[in-house]
Parts: C-alpha cells; sequence; structure tokens
C-alpha cells in the first residue's frame, strides 16, 4: 500500500471506539501474554451490559484485568486461558476463567475450529517506513497463522512502541498496518517476569541430566528455576544451540559466554533485560513459527536435541501429571507434548522429564511423587509410552519403550529412600511386578 499513513489516520479510533465494533457473539483471539491488549480487554469489559456470548481467548495473563476478577462479567464473557499464569489461577478458583488443556500444536483449531474465532485483536509494534508492524516477541505465538484464516472478519491492532520486536522472517514477525480495520494507539511498558532462583532440588536434578549432554547438542529447556540451574551448569559446555518454544533471561550468558552459538525460538518471555538483549541480537536470535519449533515432526528434525521439561508425579509405569496436582489445574500441556514425543525420534535425541521426589502437604507431611497408582482424577499430561529419562535428584530412570516391570525397577530406583519400600511393595501387592523381579 503506497500511502499506508493516510489508511493509519483514516483507521485510528479511541479504544472504546475500537471495542465498540465487537458484537454480540464474537469470539476474540487476543494473544500470549505481551501481546495480550489489556487496556482493550477493559474497555471491552466497560461494555459487558450490551453485549452476550463474548468468547476471549488468551494465555499466561499479566495484568489483573476486569473480567478475570469480577464475577459480575461473566455471564457476559468466557474467558478461556490456554496456559494460566498466576492470574487465571487465581480466576479460575473463583469460577471465572476456564482453562483449557491441549497440546499447544492444536491450538489453531481450538481457536478457529471449536471456538470459532472471528476476531484478532492483539498488540503490535508501530509500523516500520513501510507500513508494516511488528508482532512483538510474543506476537509469532499463533496470531500470525490466525491472521490468515478466512474466518477471521475483524482485525484490531493495538499499537504500542514499548513492544519488544521480534527478530526472523518477515512474512513471520510483520503484518502490513492494512491488515488491520481498527487502529488503537496506547503506548505503555511492557510487564516483566521475575527471574526464577533455583532451588537446591533443582541444582541436583540439572546435575544428574549434565553428564547425557554432549558439547554441540542442541538443547530445549523452559521457563523457571531448573531451567536456569541448567542453563547455569551448561556454562562447562562448548558449541551448543538453542531450539525452544520459548527463550528466557538464562540464554544471555550462555549466549554473551560463546557457550551457545544461536538460538531459534517460538517466542521470549522473561525481564526488561531479555527484551533489550534480544532485540539487539538478531544475528544470534530467530523467531520461527511456533509450529515449526512444537510439533514432533519438527523436533524430530533437530539432531542432536536434548529436551529438558518438568513434571509434578509419575507412577511406576512412567505415566506423567505435568500440568496439575491431582484434580487441581496449575499449568497446562504447552509445548511439552511436542518436544517429549518428537525429541526420542531425533538423530541422537534426548528427552528429560524432571521431578523432586518427594512433596509436602499442607500439614506439613512429606509424601513420594513417584507412586504406584495416581490418586483418584489425577489429570495425566504424559501417557507411559512417550518419556525417556525420568529424572529425581536421586537418579536418571531410562523407560523408554521398557516393559512394565523394566520401567517399576527403573523408577523405583529414583524414588524417595524414605518412600522407595513403599512403593515397591504397593507395585507388589498391586500385582504389577512380584519380589523376585526385582
Amino acid at each position: 500500500m503506497a500511502d499506508w499513513k493516510k489508511y493509519y489516520e483514516e483507521h485510528l479510533v479511541t479504544m472504546p471506539e475500537a471495542a465498540s465494533i465487537i458484537t454480540s457473539g464474537d469470539a476474540i483471539w487476543l494473544g500470549s501474554s505481551l501481546s495480550i491488549p489489556y487496556d482493550f480487554m477493559d474497555a471491552l469489559a466497560d461494555r459487558y451490559e450490551d453485549l452476550s456470548d463474548i468468547t476471549l481467548m488468551g494465555n499466561m495473563y499479566l495484568s489483573p484485568v476486569k473480567v478475570l476478577f469480577d464475577p459480575t462479567y461473566k455471564k457476559t464473557f468466557h474467558t478461556i486461558s490456554f496456559f494460566p499464569n498466576v492470574f487465571e489461577r487465581m480466576s479460575a478458583d473463583m469460577g471465572i476463567v476456564d482453562l483449557h488443556s491441549a497440546p499447544f500444536g492444536s491450538l489453531l483449531d481450538t481457536v478457529t475450529k471449536v471456538y470459532k474465532a472471528n476476531v484478532v485483536a492483539v498488540e503490535v509494534c508501530p509500523p516500520d517506513a513501510d507500513g508494516y508492524c511488528n508482532v512483538g516477541l510474543l506476537g509469532t505465538n499463533y496470531t500470525p497463522n490466525i491472521m490468515k484464516m478466512d474466518c477471521i472478519t475483524k482485525h484490531i491492532a493495538v499499537i504500542n512502541s514499548f513492544q519488544p520486536v521480534a527478530s526472523g522472517n518477515d512474512e513471520l514477525t510483520r503484518i502490513h498496518i492494512s491488515r488491520f480495520d481498527c487502529i488503537v494507539e496506547n503506548h505503555h511498558d511492557i510487564p516483566a517476569l521475575p527471574v526464577s532462583a533455583p532451588t537446591e532440588f533443582d541444582k541436583i536434578i540439572a546435575g544428574q541430566i549434565m553428564p547425557y549432554i554432549n558439547d554441540g547438542d542442541t538443547i530445549q529447556i523452559g521457563m523457571g528455576g531448573l531451567g536456569n540451574q541448567i542453563a547455569y551448569d551448561l556454562m562447562s559446555k562448548k558449541d551448543l544451540h538453542v531450539f525452544t518454544e520459548i527463550g528466557t533471561d538464562a540464554m544471555i550468558d550462555l549466549v554473551e559466554a560463546g557457550v551457545v552459538k544461536d538460538i531459534k525460538m517460538g517466542g521470549a518471555f522473561g525481564s526488561k533485560e531479555l527484551y533489550e538483549w534480544l532485540g539487539k541480537h538478531g544475528d544470534v536470535v530467530t523467531l520461527l513459527d511456533v509450529f515449526d519449533v512444537i510439533m514432533p515432526e519438527a523436533v524430530a528434525k533437530v539432531d542432536n536435541i536434548v529436551a529438558i521439561n518438568s513434571t509434578f508425579m509419575v507412577d511406576i509405569t512412567g505415566q506423567a501429571c505435568s500440568e496439575a496436582q491431582g484434580t487441581k489445574q496449575y499449568s497446562a500441556v504447552g509445548g511439552s507434548f511436542g518436544f517429549l514425543a518428537g525429541a526420542p525420534h531425533a538423530k541422537n535425541g534426548r528427552s528429560f522429564l524432571c521431578l523432586r521426589s518427594t512433596y509436602t502437604d499442607k500439614v506439613g507431611v512429606a509424601h513420594s511423587n513417584i507412586v504406584s497408582k495416581l490418586p483418584a482424577g489425577s489429570i495425566v499430561t504424559t501417557p507411559r509410552y512417550l518419556p525417556q529419562y525420568i529424572v529425581t535428584e536421586y537418579g536418571v530412570a531410562d523407560v523408554y519403550l521398557r516393559t512394565n516391570k523394566d520401567r517399576i525397577k527403573a523408577l523405583v530406583a529414583i524414588a524417595h529412600p524414605d518412600f522407595k519400600d513403599q512403593v515397591k511393595q504397593e507395585a507388589i501387592d498391586l500385582g504389577l511386578i512380584f519380589e523376585d523381579d526385582f
């Protein structure tokens, strides 16, 4: 478009005006965490008496917007989170947010076919000299793919000059301003995520994995204390590569030290320092279409991939509960399924599923996280045939493609010493294995 600036001015509206184009029955894709237009959501909430049957879809909310914490809005808005942060967890406890659970590889179909999105409303960077808006560091998470769908009939851009710029393929990271029907300017600082300090358990578990990582490997790690500790321990390696769903602060030091040569990721989430650093290192960092990162077939194409993920509890056959503690959902499947399914099929690929050997309940009593059978109602994220290596602070169990008895023996061996005999005896009592098998 030759005169995109004229188009911009003609379609520039206020936030209430942008919210006014939403009509009853609309289903809105709002993006992921950094790219969610929180002020637009609040402006839309103010219209709750005029609207009905509105579906809001996003994940990892970083602001306590009105629809999350006031049940008044629940009759109008069906708010769905595909991966909850602390705000969504609190809201779900109030019966407001509806938590979703499916591998992120299914999200495009979930948004466009199941919940029939017809609106995209996201924050993007200001247009460049040619009228293209960079989608931001988490804008590549599904938004470009959803924007291409014929079902999307309303396109709202909230322009924010503080959005961190994404580096990568122009087709993926840029959207022309003329693709938007409605433009709002709303410049504000971007929320940051505090860096999680590793626990002593994280340090021990990371140490268990290090012997399995070789110079030249490609690493996938997640957010949190364990991921940060693994990154710290990787300082002893060289010529590494990163291929991951979400880039984190831990990767800065690895690149600066020359340990990591390049980073390919589906997005980034962390501190302001991380966002600034990524914006200056487009020569090292590449944003990929998230489907080229988290689908099992994409992971399987990455030689020497080492995928490291966490879980809460496993049973002695290898089933893992990674998104919920009992019946209470804490997170979601995310991209972990794709990495666990894909890594073992890659050339020299390895996958690790990590957990603490015990947890302590509300009254201070310790329990094993390796159990003979899962508690009633437990939500299984990972089927038993997917994990390759399961790791606790007491060792590494190779359970991939093993028989039931071999899995049981391997997992009993890495249980906490205080519970090892109990778990073993329970397995015998259940008829899953016999005493002379050990």
